[in-house]
C-alpha cells in the first residue's frame, strides 16, 4: 500500500485491542510507512470508546502523528443527502459511515474497512480482513 488511505474505526480496533488481528496488521504497515490517515469522525468514536484517561492520551500521541483529514460544512450537508437517498430505497447507514465515505471521496482516498455498510455507499473501499470488535 503505497497511497495514503483512511482507516475507518472497526480497523483501528482491530490494531488497538486485537493481538492477531489481520486488519490491525495491515494498518500497522500503513503507520510504519505513513500511509495512514484518520478524520474527525474516526477520532471521535476512537475517543467514545477509550476506557481510561492512559487510553485517552495513548491515543491522543497516536493522533498527534497522523494526517487528520479535515471537514468542512458542506460534508454534513452531502451525507444527508447520501443518506436520504439510501433511505428511500430502504437501506439504512450510520451516519458516521455516510461522513467517512463523503470525507474519503473529497480527499480521493480509499477507505480500509472491515465494516458491510460501506457495501452500499459510493466510496473505494478496500475490505479489511477479519471481524468487527467492539470497543
Amino acid at each position: 500500500m503505497t497511497d495514503k488511505v483512511l482507516f475507518d474505526t472497526c480497523v483501528w480496533i482491530d490494531f488497538l485491542r486485537s493481538t492477531e488481528g489481520e486488519a490491525g496488521n495491515l494498518l500497522e504497515d500503513a503507520l510504519k510507512n505513513d500511509t495512514a490517515l484518520l478524520c474527525g469522525v474516526i477520532t471521535t468514536e476512537l475517543l467514545q470508546g477509550a476506557k481510561s484517561k492512559k487510553e485517552n492520551k495513548q491515543l491522543d500521541l497516536l493522533f498527534s502523528s497522523i494526517e487528520s483529514l479535515p471537514c468542512d460544512e458542506s460534508v454534513w450537508h452531502e451525507a444527508g443527502l447520501m443518506l436520504q437517498n439510501l433511505r428511500q430505497k430502504g437501506i439504512t447507514v450510520p451516519l458516521t459511515d455516510a461522513l467517512i465515505a463523503v470525507i474519503a471521496n473529497r480527499h480521493h482516498v480509499t477507505v480500509v474497512t472491515m465494516d458491510k455498510h460501506f457495501k452500499h455507499l459510493p466510496v473505494k473501499v478496500i475490505t479489511a480482513p477479519g471481524k468487527l470488535l467492539s470497543l
